[in-house]
């Protein structure tokens, strides 16, 4: 069943906007207001599943209809939304009722879904041009795994794997380093395999499994190629209700033009050393996969 969502704006342009794209993306968008009131009473006559609250609403405050739709009879999740920086509004977020905020650009389905879902698999591309883009991502990612004691799993080519035992420290006996060539024989493995990982572990109590894990493509046949793309698409499917943060490398260096694209059609969020930003690029498994003329369901038998 599709996600039901209440827009709260009081901008006429931008409720007919937002309600376009959900809707492109697979959200139902069962109701749009523009005043508290008329978002209190589309709340609970439409009872959606979540409501997206603009912070500014004129002369109102969302932050009050936050709090007004918690206190209801029958409450419902609230995603405050804004153009301007969550910067500007840390506290007052941090102790409001809603789930969280989304930045009006960064606005998507995939957004929504995961401040909804929480505990779900966040799948990461990284796409790097030198080690040092390489590390700036990963080692904090890696750091924050290890305060967090959340079992780490690196699967990256051997110069990488270097790179990061080096820069880890001691820190590296810590974090299971895998090299890709041992571990990206066919994708159908591949994913067999991360599963037997993630399954072990949360089976020992762990409350997320964190994975760099960095594809070796094929350079001779397209269909390999378009295999591995499909699988990269697939894990969003397999593993969308796995407690996992996955983070996958690509060398813009050395990968030709078009795997490093696609990868930012196959990735929900995007990472850079700077941090990680929803993908606005993001193209569901079922329309990418079908492009690529294979079916999904092909790599899902058995998955997770």
């Amino acid at each position: 069943m599709a996600l039901r969502c209440l827009i709260v704006d009081d901008s006429a342009r931008f409720l007919a906007a937002a309600s376009k794209l959900l809707e492109r993306e697979g959200i139902t968008v069962v109701g749009v207001a523009s005043t508290s009131a008329e978002a209190l009473e589309r709340a609970q006559e439409l009872r959606p599943d979540v409501a997206l609250v603009d912070i500014d609403l004129g002369g109102e405050s969302g932050f009050e209809l936050a709090r007004r739709i918690a206190e209801a009879p029958a409450p419902l999740p609230v995603i405050l939304i804004s153009t301007r920086s969550e910067d500007e509004f840390v506290e007052l977020i941090e102790t409001s009722p809603a789930l969280g905020y989304l930045s009006k650009t960064s606005l998507s389905a995939h957004a929504v879904r995961q401040l909804l879902e929480g505990d779900t698999c966040v799948h990461e591309a990284l796409v790097y041009a030198t080690v040092e883009e390489f590390l700036a991502a990963t080692v904090p990612f890696i750091r924050e795994g290890l305060e967090s004691e959340e079992p780490l799993l690196v699967v990256a080519q051997e110069p990488n794997l270097n790179a990061l035992q080096e820069a880890l420290d001691t820190d590296a006996g810590r974090v299971d380093l895998v090299d890709s060539i041992e571990w990206y024989r066919n994708p159908q493995q591949t994913l067999e395999a991360y599963d037997r990982y993630a399954r072990t572990r949360l089976e020992e109590d762990a409350r997320r499994v964190r994975i760099i894990g960095e594809p070796v493509w094929p350079r001779t046949s397209p269909r390999a190629v378009a295999e591995w793309k499909r699988y990269e698409s697939a894990l969003n499917v397999a593993w969308a209700s796995t407690p996992s943060w996955v983070m996958c490398p690509y060398d813009a260096n050395e990968l030709p033009e078009e795997i490093v694209a696609d990868a930012k059609r196959t990735h929900p969020v995007l990472r850079t050393g700077q941090g990680s930003r929803p993908n606005p690029g993001y193209t569901d498994p079922e329309v990418f996969v079908r492009e690529l003329g294979l079916e999904l369901s092909d790599i899902l038998t058995g998955a997770p």
